[in-house]
């Protein structure tokens, strides 16, 4: 089985960026005890600290259903979405095996 690769982006609001930083801590914070959670990694871009990449990485499909359910989930999303120019954009990742086979895909 394959893991499942997950890349959201985050647009912060200027004059709330430092609280949504606070709510996305918290988020890598508690989703790193989740069961399956391989990866969970937060990033500004370096040209544009105000966007927020989050690397995912888990073992299993229901391992991310399970996180994306969980209720504490729900609300920190609830409160982040306020502090954000506009929609989170969250894409799944499927890779594509070009190349060598240990450089192909995220490990």
């Amino acid at each position: 089985m394959e893991p499942v690769i997950v890349i959201g982006t985050l647009h912060l609001r200027a004059d709330r960026a430092d609280e949504a930083r606070g709510v996305i801590a918290s988020v890598v914070k508690q989703t790193h005890q989740q069961p399956g959670c391989l990866t969970y990694a937060a990033h500004e871009v370096a040209d544009d600290p105000l966007t927020v990449v989050v690397i995912e990485k888990w073992a299993s499909q229901q391992d991310l259903d399970d996180h994306n359910t969980a209720p504490w989930l729900a609300e920190a999303l609830s409160r982040v979405g306020e502090l954000l120019t506009d929609a989170p954009r969250i894409q799944v990742l499927t890779p594509l095996g070009y190349g060598t086979t240990d450089k192909a895909s995220l490990r």
